[in-house]
């Protein structure tokens, strides 16, 4: 059993990871749209709360206790 929660918290940091770095590949692309345009940007970069969620679950999976049968 602990292998397994080992694995849910390998999943939701590898899982964060992957969408933070998602997210800025989207802010990266928009600094691009905006300059091409001839335009200012002016946003600074800040992920979305589903970056944060997801992970979250998973770790909060890897400690909930087992069923008892």
């Amino acid at each position: 059993m602990k292998n397994q929660k080992a694995i849910f918290i390998i999943m939701g940091v590898s899982v964060f990871i992957m969408m933070l770095a998602s997210d800025y590949n989207a802010y990266t692309t928009e600094i691009a749209i905006v300059e091409a345009k001839g335009e200012e940007f002016d946003k600074s970069f800040s992920p979305m709360w589903e970056s944060f969620i997801l992970p979250l679950l998973f770790i909060i999976i890897a400690f909930l206790p087992n069923q008892k049968k």
